[in-house]
């Protein structure tokens, strides 16, 4: 899998929440599949998953960051996704959409700051 980002990844390990909408017998279904950040990016999600969604999927993502940083609701699609070595886990990357309704503003700030930290760091 080739590295397609443009932009800089933070490793951060975060709870993170799939919804999906499933066309079954019965009409919509809703569910969530809850999820592992791997690493993150202003446009960019790498997600650990225990079940395999289709690539192109959009759907909202709830991502959840311990401390000062909180909660952010997105808008994202499958760009990828791969079995992982752990037998039924996956690797999934996801863009994220500057939509409305969404976090996506707060989340990119969190991003920034997060870059200025480790340049104050070093």
């Amino acid at each position: 899998m080739e590295d397609q980002r443009s932009q800089k990844r933070h490793t951060r390990k975060a709870d993170a929440y799939l919804e999906l909408t499933l066309d079954g017998e019965q009409g919509y279904i809703q569910k969530v599949i809850a999820c592992e950040t791997v690493d993150l990016s202003p446009k960019g999600l790498k997600i650990y998953m225990s079940e395999a969604v289709e690539q192109g999927l959009i759907s909202d993502v709830l991502v959840e960051i311990s401390g000062e940083d909180g909660r952010f609701f997105l808008t994202a699609e499958v760009k990828w996704i791969s079995p992982c070595g752990d037998d039924g886990w996956y690797f999934a990357g996801f863009e994220i959409f500057e939509a409305d309704n969404t976090d996506y503003e707060s989340w990119a700030q969190m991003i920034e700051r997060r870059e200025a930290k480790e340049v104050d760091d070093l």
